[in-house]
C-alpha cells in the first residue's frame, strides 16, 4: 500500500505539498513529451523559461531542473556559463531556526507545566493541611460546647430548665424550713 504523502521518492508533510508535487509531475510529463532532447538549444530555451518562470517549487520539480541542467552541462554545443543556476527561494537556515524556536518554545512550555504542577501540588498539600486543621478545630469546638456548663445554643433549654428546677427546689426547702419554724414558735 503506497503512502499518499510520498511523491516520486519525496515524503511531503501536508496534503497541499502533495497536491503541488503531483501537479509538477504532470507538468514534467507534458514538457518531457513535447521537448526534443536531441536539440540542446531547444532544451536550453525550455530550461531558461522554466527557471525564469519559477514553475517548479517542490523537490520533484527541482530534481527535474537538475536533470536538465546536468544534460546541458554534458552537451558540447552549450557552454557551461550559458546554463543558469537553479534558484532556491527557501532559506533552509531560517527553516531550521524556526524548528529550533518551535522546539525551544515546546521545552519552555514543558518547563512551565512542570512548574505549574509543582505549584499546584504544593498549594494542594497546604490546602489539605489547612482543611484538616479546620475540621479538627470545628470538632473541638463542638466537644467544648457540649461539655461546657454555661448555656449555649445547643444546651440552653436544658440549662434553663435545670436552673428553674434548682430555684423551685430551693424555694420548697425554704418554705419547708419556714413552716417548721412557725410550728416551733406556735408550740412555745
Amino acid at each position: 500500500m503506497a503512502n499518499k504523502s510520498i511523491i516520486d521518492g519525496f515524503s511531503f508533510a501536508d496534503d497541499a505539498d502533495v497536491s503541488l508535487a503531483s501537479s509538477e509531475i504532470e507538468k514534467i510529463k507534458y514538457i518531457a513529451g513535447k521537448m526534443n532532447m536531441d536539440n540542446p538549444r531547444g532544451v536550453l530555451a525550455v530550461y531558461d523559461k522554466l527557471i525564469t518562470s519559477g514553475i517548479f517549487v517542490t523537490p520533484v520539480g527541482y530534481e527535474y531542473l537538475r536533470t536538465l541542467q546536468s544534460y546541458l552541462y554534458k552537451c558540447k554545443d552549450i557552454p557551461d556559463d550559458a546554463v543558469k543556476e537553479i534558484p532556491v527561494p527557501i532559506s533552509y537556515t531560517r527553516a531550521l531556526n524556526l524548528r529550533s524556536e518551535e522546539r525551544d518554545e515546546r521545552i519552555q512550555a514543558d518547563r512551565q507545566m512542570r512548574t505549574l504542577r509543582k505549584t499546584f501540588r504544593t498549594e494542594y498539600k497546604v490546602s489539605l493541611i489547612v482543611n484538616i486543621i479546620l475540621i479538627i478545630m470545628v470538632i473541638a469546638m463542638f466537644v467544648i460546647t457540649l461539655k461546657a456548663e454555661n448555656p449555649n445554643m445547643i444546651n440552653y433549654r436544658t440549662a434553663i430548665l435545670n436552673q428553674y428546677s434548682e430555684w423551685e427546689q430551693e424555694l420548697n426547702e425554704r418554705e419547708a424550713a419556714i413552716k417548721q419554724r412557725e410550728l416551733e414558735l406556735e408550740k412555745e
